[in-house]
């Protein structure tokens, strides 16, 4: 009704019997008529005898049938079945549409599960029966039609500024689609108006009162109509509560039988209940014989699909139950300590699933699950495995540093290649995030840092050591470089942990004045994506007197409880440290460490990002706007 209509605008021509006229302006009744094209046909033709028979698909069958038996048939039908009829042939149209198959539509109205509202006055039947069961309300109107041909209350005020009270045309019309006025009608009440005023202003003998009498009718119509809109809709809803009803228990009965059809046949229940909705999603579907024969390889088919699907999952989860017992063996082995000692390790999973012997006991043939006797000499030669793992990564990215113009490695790779990678100036980038990652902190491991999101935007499959997503920038280690210059030290020597062990601060002197913020070396190695080394103009590093301030100021921040830190990676609000640690934990799965996280001492406390960088600085008083602006929310 009103809610699901595109339209709920009416016109004021008096009710007829057709169904586009009668009670509403029909769109298409302002376009031009069609010429009719000449026919053809000779002469000869065209007075050709014409065998009416029911074989000739020229001809309805109701044209050769009684009348009185026509009209048996009309009537059990529904008022949609009869307004698709008289929508079908000209002739059909023409005989329902008449007065006198008004008590045909009436009957039709009886046949609704339910029953209906009673027609209106101001409708006729098929009128009523269209407002009932079709898609228009009263008007029917495409998209473009309706952006034309509605308007809102201010287009009265530009079109007739001569109106003083805009208000007097909306009161008297109908709205649709939230207060939007059809525009021809808004031109016929203005005329209207206009019309009244100009013999008010004559001091025509009676005119004010007719004019007064002409509002209070209008008025009475358009809340008889609203009365009756609201009377439709909730008819409406519950119609469509009542058929979903049936249309359930009915599904539930055809359910039952299909259900012991497919069980007689020897398919399993699980499967049947999971694929339900293959043979009760037809309603008119009969539970006999007929049903059966027309639905059964539908059926079957989706029951074997699900069967399909069940048994996938229950190997799923058999593998990961015998993964986890072999995880569990490896966090009691002392490679376990070793892996925890190096940054280039493969987690314990990687080691359940791809060490060929644990794998081949986890994915062995069967049902039955596994223990930890079953692993006995399983796990021999492990070492070796993570050790050669180890290698293998290691080179494969010195070669995604060879490939981006690093100098080359030794075949095979000797203990100086893979030297480099400790190196202060080896700094990696993740094609998707463009986020600076260093080998040593084991950063390369993207996925752990920055989630799910990542891995699906790089299509990462496998474990968390996956070095497809990265690559090897010579400008960032041309500005890392610089950067280890300016403390002093030789480029070629110093690693990641000497420059972490120095716990400098430093300014980018590309950066505005009000952007310079207080960096580490590895926020600085992040800031490369800010600054290219085409605009980069050096670091200044700060003096170690205003390093400790600095420093002070950051443990001052990270014991503060306002809410000043942000994840860039997922869609969180600003948040206290305490709540954002959390975050890290059950959402990273890591522990994040917010001492290593810097902002000037000159610029109020910033919100802090996942990857260490801070967003645009915030005003001093913006701890008080985030503040109104929530209480204004919570209002």
């Amino acid at each position: 009704m009103v809610g699901t209509r595109k339209t709920t605008v009416v016109s004021y021509k008096d009710a007829s019997d057709s169904e586009s006229d009668a009670y509403g302006r029909n769109n298409s009744a302002d376009l031009k008529k069609r010429k009719k094209k000449r026919s053809k046909r000779t002469h000869n033709e065209r007075t050709t005898f014409v065998d009416v028979t029911l074989a000739n698909s020229k001809t309805l069958p109701w044209t050769v049938l009684p009348l009185d038996i026509v009209y048996e048939i009309f009537r059990w039908l529904e008022p949609l079945d009869l307004l698709q009829l008289a929508r079908s042939t000209r002739a059909l149209r023409n005989h329902l549409m008449s007065k006198a198959s008004s008590n045909l539509w009436k009957a039709s109205r009886l046949n609704v599960i339910g029953g209906t509202p009673e027609c209106p006055e101001y409708l006729s039947e098929p009128a009523f029966a269209r407002l009932l069961f079709a898609e228009e309300c009263f008007m029917r109107c495409c998209s473009k039609c309706l952006h034309s041909s509605f308007s809102t209350g201010s287009y009265i005020t530009r079109k007739f500024p001569e109106i003083e009270d805009p208000s007097l045309i909306t009161e008297l019309l109908p709205s649709a689609c939230g207060y939007r006025f059809y525009v021809p009608a808004i031109y016929e009440m203005a005329t209207v108006i206009e019309d009244y005023e100009n013999l008010i202003l004559a001091r025509t003998p009676g005119a004010k009162e007719a004019f007064e009498s002409f509002k209070t009718a209008e008025k009475a119509k358009m809340a008889v109509i609203a009365k009756d809109l609201i009377v439709y809709n909730r008819w409406h809803n519950g119609r469509r509560d009542l058929v979903n009803a049936r249309s359930q228990e009915l599904r539930a009965k055809r359910a039952e039988v299909f259900t012991a059809k497919l069980l007689a046949e020897g398919y399993d229940s699980r499967d049947i209940r999971s694929a339900f909705w293959a043979f009760t999603s037809a309603p008119e579907l009969l539970e006999d014989e007929s049903g059966w024969i027309a639905i059964r390889s539908r059926a079957v088919k989706a029951v074997f699909n699900r069967k399909k699907e069940r048994i996938e999952r229950e190997r799923k989860t058999l593998l990961n139950r015998r993964r986890t017992v072999a995880i569990n063996l490896l966090m009691e082995h002392p490679v376990n300590i070793n892996i925890k000692g190096d940054v280039f390790s493969p987690s314990l999973q990687e080691v359940a699933s791809t060490f060929e012997p644990i794998a081949f006991i986890v994915d062995r043939e069967g049902d039955d699950d596994v223990i930890g006797e079953d692993f006995e000499g399983a796990l021999e030669g492990v070492e070796e495995w993570v050790e050669g793992w180890r290698t293998k990564k290691q080179i494969e990215i010195l070669q995604i540093m060879v490939s981006a113009g690093a100098a080359a490695i030794a075949d095979p790779s000797t203990e100086q290649d893979f030297a480099r990678l400790k190196l202060a100036t080896t700094m990696f980038l993740c094609t998707t995030s463009n986020r600076a990652f260093h080998p040593t902190s084991g950063g390369l491991m993207c996925s752990t840092l920055l989630g799910q999101r990542h891995i699906r935007q790089c299509r990462s499959k496998g474990f968390i050591w996956n070095t497809a997503c990265l690559k090897y920038n010579t400008d960032s280690e041309e500005m890392i470089r610089q950067l280890v210059v300016a403390v002093g030290r030789d480029p070629e020597t110093t690693t990641a942990d000497q420059m972490d062990d120095l716990n400098a601060r430093f300014y980018c002197q590309g950066c505005p004045k009000w952007d310079k913020l207080a960096r580490s070396w590895r926020n600085c190695a992040a800031h490369f994506e800010d600054h290219p080394l085409a605009t980069f103009q050096g670091w200044l590093v700060v003096p170690p007197v205003d390093t400790a301030k600095i420093i002070c100021l950051e443990i001052s921040n990270m014991a503060d409880d306002s809410n000043r830190f942000k994840c860039s990676h997922n869609h969180l609000d600003y948040v206290s440290a305490a709540h954002f640690r959390r975050h890290c934990l059950s959402i990273h799965s890591r522990e994040f460490k917010l001492e290593e996280i810097l902002v000037d001492p000159l610029i109020p406390p910033q919100p802090i990002s996942l990857d260490g960088e801070t967003s645009e600085p915030l005003p001093p008083s913006s701890n008080n706007i985030i503040k109104r602006s929530r209480r204004r929310r919570r209002k």
